[in-house]
Parts: C-alpha cells; sequence; structure tokens
C-alpha cells in the first residue's frame, strides 16, 4: 500500500500546482483520484494499527485520542493535533467535493505535503512492531 501511495504522490507532484482543471488530461484526473484514494486508505489502515497496538499495550481505546496520545508518547505521530489535521485533511478531500479550484488544488498540495508525514508515521510503527512483538513485514 505504501509503495501504490508513493507512486500516486509522484504522479501528482508533476500535475501540481493546477490552474486549469478543465485542461487536465483523463490521465492526470486519474492520477489524481487514485492518489486521493490511497492516501485515504493509507491513513486509515495506519489508524487501525495504532488502534492494534493500542489494545495489545491494554490502553483506552474507547477514544481514538487516548489512542493519540499513546502514539504520541511513543513517538510514532509528532502530536495528536496535527494527525487529527491530517485526519480532518482527508475527509475534507474525500467529502467535501469542492468546486473551487483553487480551494480544491490546496486540498491535493496539503495532502501531498502531508504524506512523507504518514511514511514516517508508518516506518516508526512498523519499528515498534519489529521491537515490541517480533512482526516484521514479508
Amino acid at each position: 500500500m505504501r509503495h501504490y501511495l508513493e507512486y500516486s504522490a509522484q504522479r501528482v507532484q508533476q500535475i501540481l500546482p493546477i490552474t486549469k482543471w478543465q485542461d487536465l488530461s483523463l490521465q492526470q484526473h486519474e492520477s489524481l483520484a487514485a492518489f486521493r484514494v490511497r492516501f485515504s486508505e493509507f491513513q486509515e489502515h495506519l489508524g487501525k494499527a495504532m488502534r492494534a497496538v493500542a489494545i495489545e499495550e491494554e490502553v483506552e481505546e474507547d477514544r481514538f485520542g487516548a489512542i493519540l496520545a499513546y502514539m504520541e508518547k511513543l513517538k510514532i505521530i509528532d502530536t495528536a493535533e496535527r494527525w487529527k489535521l491530517i485526519r480532518e485533511l482527508r475527509n475534507a478531500i474525500n467529502h467535501e467535493y469542492e468546486e473551487d479550484a483553487e480551494r480544491l488544488t490546496q486540498f491535493f498540495l496539503e495532502t501531498l505535503k502531508a504524506t512523507p508525514e504518514l511514511f514516517d508515521c508508518f516506518e516508526r510503527l512498523l519499528t515498534l512492531c519489529t521491537d515490541a512483538y517480533g512482526i516484521k513485514p514479508e
């Protein structure tokens, strides 16, 4: 999943910033759509993995805020506030169906900017799971 997101991010970097959405090719629209979906899924799966770690460590996991505080303590995420902002960005790009081309471009630019942060979180989470539980990816 990470490799697909990385690929899509590279494709989108070649498109952004967008000045005229109507001039984009079908392939460029497809690249933007793939990036949006892959970013969303990757962020969602990271959240599920963090919840699984919290359950394993018997941290109160009924509120996701408690999980984020724990992940911040473990240095998996930089701050709970930043994670929430990335989540809001993910929701906005998926659900607001923005008509304003400038605002939509800004959503994509911010999402692209947040992508390396998700990769960092993934690497930290992977290291934690390898060290603490002996889980190694294949």
